[in-house]
């Protein structure tokens, strides 16, 4: 594990690609990489997507099932490389220049795999399902088996029907969801996390960003913030059925030092999700805390510039800019460029 102190030296970074056969094995060295860039983001479906541009020197890839890791050597003594990304390759454009074959290659996130992979016939999964079981089932169905897993005994409360035609991500984040999860997703090294989900003020930083001659982000960023509609309640309600009731889950804002809180507005300015599959009334009153929160969160976003560190989207980092009020904020996206000292372009959602 990299501790952030060993980060905050002079660099002498680079970027490593290494080919891996269709189950992550690493095969040899990607040769020939000249240019690229890599968008890992908490709010997409499929979270991860780029581009690679290589020059042919008989490297022999198999675009069809090579898959690529891409790693970042900060250069600093003591400390190793870390994995950003394991993409699966697309097929490549080819540009001639000269003499030179030149591809522009397209690159998914793994979880395009799961989203790829869709049921036959109708899908269902009985009540008193264990919930964890069958998500990993699917996972294994697409032929995939790294996976990191937050072990639970949580059970399906009532039977939960898909139609023809869905796709196995759209079953997997419907399942996890019902007990409270996070949405699948990949990590740098392409190990898919099944993980619960955990509530920003209580997610210990992955990273402290400060002003000074150590700094690693610039000392310019922006701030956007909208005011408009921000809800001070959130409504879940789950499915009911002949047997079992509907759960109602509920969260309120009554914070007197937030202005967008009952007591500050006067008012309750409501957000509800119906139909939200849940496995109890915890669950339920989670998932209700959790849409208040994201909900809420949308009022501020920072888009902050800063040298490559070890954060995955969801890390919460702290943050104090010079000449402004030091806060902590949630990573959403980060825009990677792979040239020697290339910044990562960051959005944050401010906590």
């Amino acid at each position: 594990m990299t501790a952030m102190a060993d980060l905050h030296g002079p660099r002498a970074p680079r970027w490593r690609y290494t080919l891996l056969n269709r189950d992550d094995q690493p095969l040899r060295k990607l040769i020939g990489v000249t240019g690229g860039g890599v968008d890992v983001d908490a709010t997409t479906r499929l979270r991860a997507a780029g581009n690679l541009t290589i020059e042919e020197m008989g490297q022999e890839i198999d675009w069809l099932s090579h898959r690529v890791r891409i790693s970042y050597d900060p250069g600093i003594p003591g400390v190793s490389e870390w994995p950003v990304a394991t993409m699966l390759l697309s097929s490549p454009k080819e540009s001639y220049r000269g003499k030179r074959l030149v591809y522009d290659v397209g690159l998914l996130g793994k979880l395009a795999i799961i989203d790829e992979t869709s049921v036959k016939g109708t899908y269902s999964v009985p009540a008193g399902a264990v919930v964890i079981d069958r998500v990993l089932e699917l996972i294994n169905d697409c032929g995939e088996r790294r996976y990191s897993v937050s072990p639970s005994t949580a059970v399906t409360r009532s039977a939960m029907v898909w139609k023809p035609g869905t796709s196995y991500l759209t079953i997997i984040n419907d399942l996890l969801s019902s007990i409270g999860y996070w949405s699948l997703w990949c990590d740098g090294a392409g190990v898919f996390r099944i993980e619960p989900y955990v509530d920003p003020g209580d997610r210990l930083s992955a990273f402290d960003f400060a002003a000074g001659a150590r700094a690693v982000h610039s000392p310019d960023w922006d701030r956007d913030q909208d005011l408009s509609s921000i809800p001070n309640i959130a409504i879940v309600v789950s499915q009911g059925d002949g047997e079992q009731p509907a759960i109602v889950g509920t969260a309120w804002n009554l914070d007197p030092r937030d202005p967008f809180s009952i007591p500050n507005r006067g008012r309750e300015i409501p957000v509800i999700d119906e139909g939200a599959e849940v496995d109890s009334q915890a669950t339920a009153d989670l998932l209700a805390a959790r849409l208040l929160r994201d909900a809420r969160s949308a009022v501020a976003h920072l888009s902050v510039q800063h040298f490559v560190v070890p954060l995955n989207p969801n890390d919460v980092v702290s943050f104090a800019p010079s000449g402004a009020a030091a806060r902590r904020a949630s990573v959403q996206a980060m825009r990677y460029t792979f040239t020697f000292n290339g910044w990562v372009e960051a959005e944050w959602r401010e906590l």
